[in-house]
């Protein structure tokens, strides 16, 4: 199979909203498309927001926008980090060589004033934060949060695959139907492939069944959500005549 899972899912995780205000206080809600996002991924879709509604600075030296709120990865901390910016004031926009872009109705402030991202609570496990709201503070002034102490990102949720069939009850597990385990052990896109040199002889308890039904979990026992159906699975059953 392919690991073609969402991390960004609004029927699986309800994790897709974002809500940002402008140093003005105008309020933008904005929903994430489905999907798999990395931490720079989401940055570049955030960003896409941004310019679509003039909410960025131009760099008057070298053209370059400048966003006043930014999400990457910090490797050295195994953190995420969303970085959140101030907006100066129409003095200080002249001495950082800051210019308001074509098309923006908006002006500076008369003095440095912050702006604030909300982000869903279910989207907290993703940047490992214990915080929905970022850049509240007085005076104005940049802020770097970092995912909290002993919490990591769980940018990927889906890490391991439990299988489950209608013909088995363990009396070792605590899924009864628990039929085999493993890791996902493929980047995102990439095909999943499994290989064992042990079979995993269950018996199968006494009925009559119609069909064989085998159902696939995460490791949090929620049903998975495939983006791309295309699966090989191979199933021995064995009789003793």
């Amino acid at each position: 199979m392919y690991n073609s899972f969402y991390n960004i899912s609004q029927k699986q995780y309800q994790n897709n909203q974002i809500t940002f205000t402008w140093f003005d206080g105008t309020i933008y809600n904005w929903t994430i498309p489905d999907g798999y996002y990395s931490l720079p991924d989401l940055n570049i879709w955030l960003q896409s927001q941004f310019i679509i509604n003039k909410l960025y600075c131009v760099n008057s030296n070298n053209s370059q926008n400048i966003y006043f709120v930014t999400f990457q990865t910090n490797s050295v901390l195994y953190k995420a980090q969303i970085d959140v910016y101030f907006m100066p004031s129409s003095t200080n926009a002249t001495l950082y060589g800051y210019q308001i872009p074509a098309g923006a109705t908006w002006t500076f402030p008369s003095v440095n004033t912050m702006v604030r991202l909300t982000i869903n609570s279910n989207l907290k496990s993703y940047f490992g934060t214990t915080e929905t709201t970022f850049g509240i503070i007085t005076p104005a002034q940049n802020m770097n949060y970092l995912s909290a102490n002993g919490i990591c990102p769980v940018v990927s949720p889906v890490f391991s695959i439990y299988l489950g069939c209608n013909l088995i009850v363990s009396d070792f597990n605590q899924i009864g139907n628990l039929f085999s385990q493993f890791p996902i052990s493929a980047a995102y896109g990439n095909l999943i492939k499994i290989e064992s040199s042990i079979d995993a002889l269950i018996s199968i308890k006494e009925g009559i069944y119609s069909e064989i039904l085998i159902t696939l979990w995460d490791q949090d026992n929620n049903a998975l959500i495939f983006n791309d159906p295309e699966m090989t699975c191979f199933l021995i059953v064995e009789t003793n005549d």
